[in-house]
């Protein structure tokens, strides 16, 4: 298994440094402008190390999931296309309803969950598909943030042996082989939305497998330091009757980034890091998920933190460029 793994590796790193040059030879870059966190042209598209990875696990695994796995294609190849040209955000939508559904389809969802659950359960999947799309903005922090999320889940099958395991090697595989790339203060090459996309499809996937098993809601904490900056942006900009459409840099870690001069590595890891402490306290020392109450006494506290924290902040660094 290690050679193996070793070997995919190599594999995926071959795949990162020709997709760098050829991304360079036909201008699939990330030209910086004044909404951006960065300042250098980059390479953007980085990311299709994730949906690479799946199918070597799809080809290793005797072609098993395959539900899954056309979901992942078609959402993945629609990302790439989006990091390319640019696409109507229904019809990105759209496919990523049609992958989720796969998804969905793959785990024997509609057989097992009633009626009026379901559209509560795209709503958080297409949320979720979008929100962490919308937090890729600085080095290291889709990387950081995915690793912590698939850990997570590796040592929740210590106590919970539900999950493919060559799965979640494969990803960690390819997280490390894009953070390679990625995790510098000037990074060489971008997930993109083929990246973050993507990764978000392999988290919906695997926590649908897992409320599956547990039935509890509060399986969101797994993404809640995500969530909460997302969210709370979002229901703000909507408040102010923003487009929301429109890329902007009013998420706390682009304040952070581009007001407060924080180094982009140092709020990746600060973001992962307080996932992490999370999913150890309510996830993997328990062996159990969080109560309904205490899940929700956990959100309140956190999102009235993070709204006061924002406003110091915004305020301390209000005329800062």
């Amino acid at each position: 298994m290690f050679l193996s793994n070793v070997i995919i590796f190599l594999i995926l790193l071959l795949i990162g440094l020709v997709y760098h040059r050829l991304a360079k030879r036909y201008n699939i870059v990330d030209k910086p402008n004044h909404r951006s966190s960065h300042t250098h042209v980059t390479v953007r598209g980085g990311g299709i190390l994730f949906p690479a990875a799946a199918l070597f696990w799809w080809f290793s695994n005797d072609f098993q999931h395959t539900w899954m796995i056309i979901g992942m294609i078609w959402v993945a190849a629609v990302s790439m296309l989006d990091d390319i040209y640019g696409l109507s955000g229904k019809l990105r939508m759209g496919i990523q309803f049609v992958a989720v559904t796969f998804a969905f389809m793959d785990l024997g969802l509609f057989e097992q969950v009633d009626w009026w659950a379901l559209p509560i359960l795209y709503f958080i999947a297409l949320g979720i598909l979008n929100a962490i799309n919308f937090m890729d903005g600085i080095n290291g922090i889709t990387g950081l943030y995915a690793a912590v999320f698939f850990g997570t889940i590796m040592a929740v099958n210590v106590y919970l042996p539900i999950f493919d395991i060559r799965l979640l090697e494969y990803e960690l595989i390819a997280i490390l082989v894009f953070l390679i790339f990625n995790l510098r203060k000037r990074a060489i090459m971008f997930a993109g939305d083929i990246g973050s996309i993507s990764l978000a499809f392999i988290m919906i996937y695997y926590m649908a497998q897992w409320y599956l098993v547990s039935r509890e809601w509060t399986l969101v904490l797994l993404l809640m330091v995500y969530g909460i900056d997302s969210f709370l942006t979002l229901a703000k900009r909507l408040k102010n009757k923003e487009d929301i459409g429109e890329p902007h840099r009013t998420h706390l870690y682009q304040i952070l980034a581009n007001q407060a001069k924080v180094p982009h590595v140092t709020i990746g890891l600060a973001y992962a890091l307080l996932q992490l402490g999370i999913n150890l306290l309510f996830f993997i020392l328990p062996q159990s998920t969080p109560s309904p109450y205490l899940a929700s006494g956990i959100l309140v506290g956190a999102g009235v933190l993070y709204f006061f924290g924002k406003n110091f902040v915004q305020k301390k660094y209000a005329h800062s460029s």
